[in-house]
């Protein structure tokens, strides 16, 4: 009974907690980026997070609206993960967190390591040039931390119940970014 393990979760299952990302990063209101991050181990969800204002912090239409207040109080959606894990007494250590649509950038990828993440899993989307120095230095520390790092491609709706509408490329990439075929 000692060697039993608890099986890695196929692909499919990976394409299902992308999928929940998708779906929770749909509850943020900024009106650019919807991201959305979803802490699992052992095929059991932890903790979810979406990017947004903090907790008690007005999302008030002036503060959404102007991009610079919005990106300096905005906490993303990884950051909002690990803070509801850590406010509930969730230890993420050893766990996986699925982030929808975009690569983590370098602060959060700080934070996850600390957290002591064992795995980040991203769909297989053409990243924003704008961020890529930001998800370059994430890469290089999830490296050096030991941290895995997977990029799933998505085929398919992401919500079978809206399938055959006729832009299943829209579906695909919730923000309108491109599938890279890579």
């Amino acid at each position: 009974m000692d060697n039993i393990k608890v099986p890695r979760a196929p692909k499919e299952w990976d394409q299902r907690f992308l999928v929940i990302a998708s779906h929770v990063a749909s509850w943020s209101k900024d009106p650019s980026t919807k991201v959305g991050a979803v802490a699992v181990r052992d095929r059991r969800i932890l903790a979810t997070g979406f990017n947004g204002l903090p907790a008690g912090v007005a999302d008030s239409d002036e503060r959404l609206r102007d991009r610079e207040t919005r990106l300096a109080m905005t906490i993303h959606a990884e950051q909002n993960c690990v803070a509801y894990a850590a406010r509930t007494g969730i230890c993420l250590a050893g766990s996986t967190v699925y982030v929808w649509p975009l690569f983590t950038c370098s602060n959060c990828a700080a934070l996850l390591i600390q957290a002591d993440v064992n795995k980040i899993i991203v769909p297989n989307f053409v990243e924003p040039i704008r961020w890529s120095q930001s998800f370059d230095r994430a890469r290089e520390m999830f490296i050096e931390a030991g941290v895995s790092v997977q990029r799933i491609p998505m085929r398919g709706p992401i919500n079978p119940a809206l399938a055959d509408d006729g832009n299943m490329e829209d579906e695909l990439t919730g923000n309108g970014l491109p599938i890279s075929d890579a």
